[in-house]
């Protein structure tokens, strides 16, 4: 049996982030907490105009800007209580991922009598909390349109753990795709969460548990990923090019939810737990040696990403069509200038053996890997992405 979940309500266009006070006023909302960042409200309008359209609504906000990228489990928790305060009954998440992510993992706290640390994994949010209007001003995470939340836990030792929280009851009630929300992303965050969102969209499309609705969604988000994620980086005023990065991210975020993630995710986590290497950034750095890997497991569908992100494989075998796709990915991270090695971002060779073991730890994404794999196998990928290289 498969599933496909989604928030209820999604709200496109190039102008909609206005409808932000009409949506809160629809939900029947008085009173509403912006979980948000300190750049976004003191350096955009973005926050300021979410304010204005609340207010207009006779809704009264409190703004919570304490957001860092890759929140801590720390922020999220001080959040919940500086909305407890509040009393909101809606939350609006303006921002990346991690403004996102804080905000459900803000409604969780407060619609449950247990604590966040008992809510890690996958269903264990007993019910839904305060409802929510999600607002991306980045695209690639699509956390606007997923039932994750993903925190950076600090361990006794200090070291870091990527945990998260998978449910239903944390999807926003109304999510505002908004292009032009994203243009003043400056180019590398462009970048690196356009290839968030561009491995999200290969990882499902070739995923064990993809389904009827997961593949064309996520072919459709690497076809307009490769055809703007380029512009968009060199030219972040590029309003086409940004409203179908905007929603290519939304489209990956919807086929991610439900047909999963693997291998590139599971060592993106690891990274960015013992590194702090940024999600993006491991996601764009381990896409093209995780895909080298699979190729083999899925060829058919590796073709067809080839040919979706404008690759000419007509007069190619099928597994040199396949191995297309792996080289245009690694055309594409160095065409914007995103880390393609291990070494780029700072990771020795003697530390593969335990990013490799904390990888291969991640079942849950493993499992929906197209090829099988061991742990020898993940620091074989690994030892690949600390050469570098590709033909």
């Amino acid at each position: 049996m498969q599933v496909f979940v989604s928030p209820p309500k999604i709200v496109t266009g190039d102008g909609c982030a206005a409808a932000v006070g009409d949506q809160a006023l629809a939900l029947g909302a008085k009173r509403a907490v912006i979980v948000t960042d300190k750049v976004l409200y003191e350096k955009t309008d973005c926050v300021t105009g979410a304010i204005a359209s609340l207010a207009d609504s006779g809704v009264v906000t409190e703004v919570f800007d304490s957001v860092e990228p890759d929140p801590l489990v720390t922020t999220a928790e001080r959040c919940a209580e500086f909305a407890k305060a509040v009393k909101p009954d809606i939350l609006i998440g303006l921002g990346g991922g991690s403004s996102m992510d804080v905000a459900k993992a803000t409604s969780a706290i407060l619609g449950n009598d247990v604590p966040l640390s008992q809510m890690w994994g996958v269903d264990n949010v007993p019910r839904r909390g305060v409802p929510m209007v999600l607002l991306p001003t980045t695209s690639g995470t699509g956390s606007e349109v997923t039932p994750n939340s993903i925190m950076t836990d600090i361990k006794p030792d200090g070291s870091h753990m990527k945990k998260g929280i998978v449910s239903p009851f944390i999807l926003a009630t109304v999510a505002i795709v908004a292009p032009l929300l994203t243009v003043t992303a400056p180019p590398m965050i462009t970048a690196s969460t356009g290839m968030d969102a561009l491995t999200h969209a290969i990882e499902t499309y070739v995923s064990k548990n993809s389904q009827p609705l997961t593949m064309p969604l996520a072919l459709e988000a690497i076809t307009r990923i490769g055809k703007y994620l380029r512009r968009a980086v060199a030219n972040g005023g590029d309003v086409e090019a940004r409203r179908n990065m905007a929603y290519a991210s939304m489209m990956a975020g919807l086929a991610f939810a439900n047909g999963q993630l693997g291998g590139v995710h599971a060592i993106a986590m690891a990274m960015g737990g013992q590194f702090d290497v940024a999600h993006g950034v491991a996601n764009a750095l381990m896409l093209p040696y995780v895909m080298e890997f699979n190729e083999m497991a899925a060829e058919e569908k590796f073709a067809q990403i080839a040919a979706a992100l404008g690759e000419r494989i007509e007069s190619l075998s099928m597994r040199d069509a396949a191995h297309r796709a792996t080289v245009a990915v690694h055309r594409l991270v160095d065409d914007l200038g995103l880390p393609h090695t291990l070494g780029d971002v700072n990771i020795a060779l003697e530390a593969i053996p335990a990013l490799a073991e904390e990888s291969f730890g991640n079942q849950r994404l493993l499992k929906n890997n197209p090829r099988a794999s061991r742990l020898q196998d993940m620091a074989n990928i690994l030892q690949r992405a600390a050469a570098g290289g590709y033909c």
